[in-house]
């Protein structure tokens, strides 16, 4: 990016599987071989820096849901016509300090508490 001159754009991983969530912010595993590759590879970028913050959403805003699953939510017909995304966050991400090319910052998981 910084060879072309191009804005670094921060980028937030959004997801409403509190499985892959755990897994990517606790170093946990996942016995599904399809994922592992992925999954390493997002953790590494994390690690670099290249991703800002990965968030567990609640599930009834996920805009891709509206494009993989028959009874979707109505985020994505949201985002097209406001140009706004309304998430609720279960789940965050902060840095223990910030993070620089010589040092790793360990990711402090936080989660929402559930209403009763």
């Amino acid at each position: 990016m910084d060879r072309l001159s191009l804005p670094h754009v921060p980028i937030v991983v959004c997801t409403d599987s509190l499985s892959l969530y755990e897994c990517l912010v606790k170093r946990g595993a996942t016995k599904k071989k399809r994922l592992i590759i992925d999954i390493m590879a997002l953790r590494e970028a994390y690690e670099r820096g290249e991703l800002k913050d990965i968030r567990w959403i609640d599930g009834r805003d996920n805009p891709a849901d509206s494009i993989t699953k028959a009874n979707a939510n109505t985020s994505i017909e949201q985002l097209i016509n406001t140009n706004k995304l309304k998430l609720r966050v279960q789940g965050w991400v902060n840095r223990a300090k910030p993070y620089n090319n010589s040092t790793l910052s360990h990711p402090i998981p936080h989660q929402q508490q559930k209403e009763r």
